[in-house]
């Protein structure tokens, strides 16, 4: 699978609409600690539901541990 089909199956995955597929690719390699915060202001997308699409992507990527990245 390439980068863009996981993305995009991360982000279906997620609930996350074609528009924010971006945010899943710009964190993909950046470890959660630099952008992971739920502010609980519903922000719609939250952080969160984007995690869960980057953790997908990666996993169908077949990316490790953050540390390796």
């Amino acid at each position: 699978m390439n980068e863009d089909d996981a993305i995009a199956a991360g982000a279906r995955h997620a609930g996350l609409d074609e528009s924010h597929y971006g945010y899943v690719r710009a964190y993909l390699r950046q470890h959660p600690d630099s952008w992971v915060f739920c502010c609980g202001a519903s922000c719609d997308p939250c952080v969160l539901t984007i995690q869960r699409a980057v953790d997908k992507a990666r996993a169908l990527l077949g990316i490790g541990d953050y540390e390796a990245v």
